[in-house]
């Protein structure tokens, strides 16, 4: 009986091993998509500036690029880091159903919202996943942050 009991502790013990570091690979591929996020918060700056504004006007492929390389991430088990990335995925795909047509009157204002929403999501992934960054004793200092 012993024995048995001893048994199922090892197996529990086994099965259950040490969880595998989701965070650091998943912030170096995170840290690929700040291209995106310099050039949307460029283009939230271009929108400021009525003279400027016309090279904000492929906004929507650089959301949609993003959007599919978001996509393509590997999956995670770890629910801070899927949760953050699932929020992110949800303003991306959210920001081009919103999005106007460039030539549309209100497509400077509709496009500095939407650059204002992913900006929101990306940052409070980052937060996260600083937070978690930070829980589990990383020795470097997080990588990640939305461009000024």
């Amino acid at each position: 009986m012993k024995r048995g009991i001893a048994l199922i502790l090892a197996a529990t013990v086994w099965a259950c091993g040490e969880r595998v570091d989701e965070l650091g690979p998943y912030v170096q591929q995170l840290k690929k998509m700040d291209g995106y996020n310099e050039t949307l918060h460029q283009y939230g700056q271009y929108l400021k500036n009525p003279n400027l504004e016309r090279q904000a006007r492929d906004i929507r492929e650089v959301i949609q690029k993003y959007s599919d390389d978001m996509e393509a991430f590997g999956k995670t088990k770890d629910k801070t880091i899927k949760a953050g990335h699932n929020s992110v995925k949800r303003a991306l795909i959210r920001a081009l159903k919103k999005l106007v047509e460039p030539d549309f009157p209100t497509f400077t204002r509709s496009a500095q919202t939407q650059v204002g929403e992913i900006e929101w999501a990306v940052n409070n992934h980052f937060s996260a996943l600083e937070k978690a960054w930070k829980s589990a004793g990383q020795p470097e200092p997080f990588p990640l942050k939305w461009p000024e």
